[in-house]
């Protein structure tokens, strides 16, 4: 996804401008990104970043009148007046960006801490010969970063250090244990050996060498020894930051669309929109089996507003090209998104010709009601090498790596950047991602909620009862009314449950003799009976149908790479047997299929990389 590259290093070597073009090209994943460099050979410092056009990326960089400060940053960021920083070069996105300038001039941690949103970036101070480079206080603009001899070298994607420093393509055991276990590597680490990650909220300062002082501008202590407010109080304190905050999200200097589906976090967005009396053209993701509850539920929802709506489904087309968007899934969030998220590369790229910009209810069950994310789960040992299985029995749990007691600040800082990172990454290699659920103002309030009230759905249903009620009366997608409290609607929840977990299991967790069952009923097509209502993934029956051919190309394939970490002849009978449909290997496949793309697409030579992903990155160089 767009973001930044860079090399710091108080004695350059020879290519080391070559270098810096191969990190920011290794980031270019669609011909529309635009890039440039920033050099300063007196301070060390070699730069580059990409960004989606009319994004903030592409008036960087700034520089302070006096043009003693440099300010390069890349994301977005929402200023006290309501306004996204913009790279119009005049008006109030460009009047915005200057005045963070004179903020900082005033006091860094006064800039650092009042920036609101996903971003990552860099300032050069001339006057105190200081760099500073610096993420979001949530960490989901991650920076990579890899501390050499007499050199600090750091990017938004990991890929962009392999390309350079050949020696850390390597898979590191431990992570990848947690990745088999928990679908993600957790801490500040990540999958590759010598690359980590800056921790959230960081402002890294080095002065004239290569060696950063590490410090934070932001503690969530300070929003955690907030007092609790009543929940009267509190009920009126939230429609208020929620009908102030969410409308910042609609403007935009692109198109604004919102990701639509029939739960309660975009139906608040919706509701919280209609004061601005502004088109917002919704669009749901639907699969190959007629519409699901969520695109039927969504169309309703977004009449009520008078909001155009159209559907967005998996088609033939993406089955017939999985190979290459498996691909895109797993090199694009350097393996942090599994080969099975291909289809949000699919949506995503559908979702861009509509609009730029993706508006979505993504966290708001985290953030309003902290609902946990990371499983405990676990990968089979006979199926990885020996020398693999003491690093799956001392991955330690979630509980054991996290640092925060909060259950608030352990979702914002640690399980949705861990967990839901390569997604989001995926997403935004595509569109502008842009969710109000994690602005500051928001979040900060929900650390004075009432217990009861973060343990139920009360909030957002009482917001839109108050706001538009016709919105509130629309069972959800789980059958939930606005009088769930009586016998009818607890009876329609219980049915909507049962429909829901009889598909669920049906399409994923799918017993094995449950497997052979639905193989000698196959004439039936008991999934155009049992699937669609909910879900649209169906890799389970899709791995033994559409990508049989496929996955058996790639895993079988005697240069496989992937049997370094797993046992060859397992490899071959897990695929064997669920292509056959006398089992379900559907979370064994996908993880083997995911190893077996990281090592083909991010650890081989870069000169076999896929030329749609690596285009030449235009880049402008510049000394001050």
């Amino acid at each position: 996804m767009p973001g930044i590259v860079g090399i710091i290093r108080p004695e350059p070597y020879e290519g080391i401008q070559r270098d810096l073009g191969l990190m920011a090209e290794t980031m270019r994943h669609e011909t529309y990104y635009v890039g440039n460099q920033y050099v300063n050979r007196g301070m060390g410092l070699y730069m580059g970043w990409l960004s989606h056009p009319c994004s903030l990326g592409e008036s960087m960089p700034l520089i302070s009148a006096d043009k003693q400060v440099i300010l390069i940053m890349v994301g977005e960021s929402y200023s006290d007046n309501g306004r996204p920083i913009s790279p119009e070069a005049t008006g109030v996105g460009r009047a915005n960006a200057h005045r963070l300038l004179h903020l900082y001039e005033g006091s860094e941690d006064e800039f650092l801490a009042s920036l609101n949103g996903w971003f990552c970036g860099v300032i050069i101070n001339l006057g105190t010969r200081k760099i500073t480079l610096f993420n979001d206080r949530y960490g989901m603009n991650r920076i990579y970063f890899y501390e050499g001899e007499d050199e600090f070298i750091f990017a938004s994607e990991a890929k962009s250090l392999l390309r350079v420093r050949p020696t850390l393509r390597a898979i590191e055991p431990g992570a990848l244990a947690e990745f088999l276990r928990f679908n993600c590597v957790m801490g500040n680490k990540s999958l590759f050996k010598g690359v980590s990650l800056l921790p959230p909220g960081s402002s890294w300062v080095f002065a004239e060498n290569a060696v950063p002082e590490k410090k934070s501008y932001f503690d969530f202590t300070a929003w955690e020894e907030q007092p609790v407010l009543k929940p009267d109080e509190f009920y009126e304190k939230f429609d208020e930051t929620v009908s102030r905050v969410f409308p910042r999200y609609l403007v935009g200097s692109s198109r604004v669309a919102l990701s639509l589906t029939s739960g309660l976090d975009t139906r608040v967005i919706l509701a919280a929109a209609g004061d601005e009396k502004r088109e917002l053209p919704c669009y749901t993701f639907g699969g190959l089996w007629g519409d699901t509850f969520d695109i039927r539920r969504a169309r309703e929802l977004a009449a009520i507003c008078s909001q155009p709506h159209e559907v967005i489904r998996i088609s033939e087309q993406f089955l017939h090209e999985f190979s290459s968007y498996a691909e895109k899934s797993v090199y694009i969030s350097d393996g942090t998104h599994d080969a099975f998220g291909a289809h949000d590369v699919f949506f995503n790229q559908i979702a861009r010709k509509i609009a730029p910009i993706r508006l979505t209810g993504k966290f708001g069950s985290e953030v309003v009601r902290t609902r946990r994310m990371i499983p405990s789960g676990d990968f089979p040992r006979h199926l990885v090498q020996n020398w693999l299985v003491p690093f799956l029995d001392e991955a330690p749990l979630f509980d054991q790596i996290s640092q925060k007691i909060h259950p608030l600040t352990r979702v914002v800082s640690e399980e949705i950047p861990w967990y839901e990172f390569g997604r989001v990454a995926v997403e935004q290699s595509q569109v502008v991602l842009r969710t109000p659920y994690m602005d500051n103002e928001l979040v900060k309030l929900m650390y004075r909620a009432p217990h009861v009230l973060r343990s139920s759905r009360g909030l957002q249903v009482g917001y839109l009862k108050r706001k538009t009620p016709e919105l509130a009366n629309l069972p959800t997608n789980m059958g939930r009314m606005t009088n769930d409290g009586q016998l009818m609607g607890k009876v329609t929840y219980g049915l909507f449950w049962a429909l829901f977990k009889a598909e669920y299991i049906y399409l994923f967790p799918t017993p094995h003799w449950l497997t052979r069952v639905d193989r000698k009923l196959e004439k039936l097509k008991l999934e155009r009976i049992i699937v669609g209502r909910q879900k649209f993934e169906a890799y389970r029956i899709w791995i033994k149908t559409h990508l049989a051919e496929s996955i058996r190309d790639t895993l079988l394939d005697p240069r496989a790479q992937c049997t370094d970490f797993f046992d060859k002849a397992s490899v071959r009978g897990v695929v064997d047997r669920h292509t056959a449909g006398t089992h379900n290997y559907l979370n064994e496949i996908n993880k083997m299929l995911t190893i077996e793309l990281i090592c083909s697409s991010l650890l081989r030579s870069p000169s076999t990389s896929p030329a749609t992903l690596m285009a030449p990155c235009p880049a402008e160089v510049s000394d001050y």
